[in-house]
């Protein structure tokens, strides 16, 4: 049974990091296979019509388009599914995605397959050509649409969804960060990323020259050099209420506390991925 159509006035907004799953998926798939799917996650707010896309994950599959059909995983689907319930409980499936150029002929079976994963939203298509032969990588979000004779025989049709591209504070970093190693010279070398605390000495930085303008513009202000503006002021008002009141003590606390758990962070990831270099060459060494 066909759920109800899209609300059209919804408002769609996707995380970065979705696209640069597909990506990795696309790179990564079989040799034999020209596409990749698979389930997209993320938050649906019926009441605010609002929907994000935070996350995605790929589906094991066999296409058949000379027929129109196609078998998934069921399987695998679910597990995964499980597994990132329990990572990230606040996530529901909100549709699939696929790579290529158009909307594939299995796209109905899809959808009816989606409609009871997503229980009552319904479920949204992003279609991603990962071939980049225009130089850029076209992303295009789909909705089906009931059509047909009422009464009578009923069908499904596409139709685009606008779509919106948003981050969070961390991905903002990790964006800004590749924007800035894109602007080299393509005949220089990339260096490797900087270790975590030296980005976070980079980001103080910045933060400290962005306090220093404020300073500066509200010194002016106070010494009549310059016209108050409502509006930066009440921008202003609002950031500084929004931030809790706390001494000094309580900060540098709060402070280092964070500082040492973020040291803990690094220490272990290092130690888990010295293991698996470890692992991988006593591997070849023993196929040896």
């Amino acid at each position: 049974m066909m759920s109800s159509n899209f609300n059209l006035r919804a408002k769609v907004l996707m995380h970065p990091l979705v696209l640069f799953q597909i990506i990795d998926a696309y790179e990564r798939r079989p040799k034999d296979s020209n596409q990749v799917m698979g389930t997209l996650l993320g938050r649906n707010d019926g009441k605010d019509g609002l929907v994000e896309i935070t996350n995605c994950f790929t589906v094991l599959h066999k296409e058949y388009p000379d027929i129109g059909r196609i078998d998934l995983d069921l399987s695998y689907a679910t597990e995964i599914l499980e597994l990132n319930t329990l990572a990230y409980p606040q996530e529901r499936v909100v549709g699939w995605f696929s790579t290529g150029k158009s909307v594939s002929r299995t796209a109905v079976q899809l959808h009816e397959y989606y409609s009871r994963e997503c229980g009552e939203g319904q479920p949204l298509h992003l279609l991603v050509d990962a071939t980049l032969k225009s130089q850029r990588l076209s992303t295009r979000l789909y909705c089906a649409v009931e059509m047909g004779v009422p009464g009578g025989t009923k069908g499904l049709m596409f139709s685009l969804v606008p779509l919106e591209m948003t981050s969070g504070n961390d991905e903002a970093v990790a964006l800004r960060l590749m924007e800035k190693q894109s602007l080299q010279p393509a005949t220089k070398k990339l260096g490797r990323i900087l270790p975590e605390l030296v980005q976070v000495v980079d980001e103080t930085r910045v933060l400290q020259q962005r306090l220093d303008l404020v300073l500066q513009y509200i010194n002016d202000v106070l010494a009549r050099k310059r016209k108050p503006d409502n509006v930066v002021g009440r921008t202003l008002h609002d950031a500084l209420t929004a931030v809790p009141l706390m001494d000094s003590e309580n900060f540098r606390l709060m402070f280092n506390a964070n500082l040492r758990d973020m040291l803990m962070s690094i220490t272990l990831s290092m130690l888990v991925k010295t293991q698996l270099q470890l692992s991988e060459k006593l591997s070849s060494m023993q196929d040896q």
